[in-house]
């Protein structure tokens, strides 16, 4: 088997990652853990399979991951193996019963297996920034409304909105917004139409990121984690692209780095 090499091992991780996420958004997203899980498969083995036929290729991979193999033994009652949680989503995945309960404990063993194969292809990854961020970061612009934030915040469960105004970037918080649209229903209905600028004119608090703050892909995060420091509530860090600060590569949280 030819090992991935750094770009398609992040590739994987990224398919895998974004599978984890829909997964916790809605359940009935259980087939997109098997679709990155089956995307894997396929290049380790290097020909047209299922599953089963993924099972000891994929599973190379996943002795690097502590989560499952070692914990998973010695912590049997908190951690599940590779082979108990990967025979759990191949039974699903070809079960049509994908309701309820059982597609909760479908949906819960495919997120664990995905967190322990995301570490594990990693672990040969050189860590910089570029390797661990978020891609395809969302942003708004000034001049959309309000209701577009509030609408993007609620979709994604974002904890914060980048936008870019005045030659800088600024970040919208979910507290912020909360607190600009907490009053009557008719001051409500208008504010949502603000434009971000003009909401941010009057009570929209945003929090201003300092040039300094920003990070590059090429940053080791070793750097990132060393100057950072532990503040009250959720953080998000900005990737900016090295060529236009006006633009975002994408984003980093302490939950890419745990």
């Amino acid at each position: 088997m030819r090992k991935l090499d750094d770009a398609e091992a992040m590739h994987y991780r990224d398919q895998l990652r974004a599978a984890r996420y829909a997964a916790l958004a809605d359940a009935e997203a259980f087939g997109d853990i098997c679709f990155a899980l089956e995307a894997l498969g396929l290049r380790l083995l290097g020909q047209q399979g299922d599953l089963n036929a993924y099972e000891d290729r994929i599973g190379l991979y996943a002795r690097m991951s502590p989560v499952l193999s070692d914990l998973a033994r010695a912590m049997p009652s908190r951690f599940k193996t590779y082979e108990a949680l990967y025979r759990t989503v191949r039974t699903a995945r070809n079960d049509a019963m994908h309701i309820g309960a059982y597609a909760r404990h479908a949906t819960e063993a495919a997120i664990e297996l995905c967190i322990g194969l995301e570490e594990a292809l990693m672990v040969d990854v050189r860590r910089n920034v570029g390797s661990v961020m978020v891609k395809g970061a969302i942003t708004v612009d000034p001049w959309q409304p309000v209701a577009h934030a509030r609408q993007l915040m609620l979709m994604h469960s974002f904890s914060f909105l980048p936008v870019w105004q005045g030659g800088r970037w600024w970040l919208i918080s979910e507290l912020g917004l909360a607190r600009f649209l907490n009053v009557g229903r008719d001051e409500k209905f208008r504010r949502l139409g603000m434009p971000i600028e003009t909401a941010e004119a009057e009570d929209l608090e945003s929090v201003e990121i300092a040039e300094s703050d920003l990070l590059t892909a090429r940053m080791p995060v070793d750097d990132v984690l060393s100057d950072a420091r532990v503040k009250d509530g959720p953080m998000l860090w900005l990737v900016v692209d090295e060529e236009r600060k006006d633009r975002l590569a994408g984003v980093l949280s302490p939950f890419e780095l745990m």
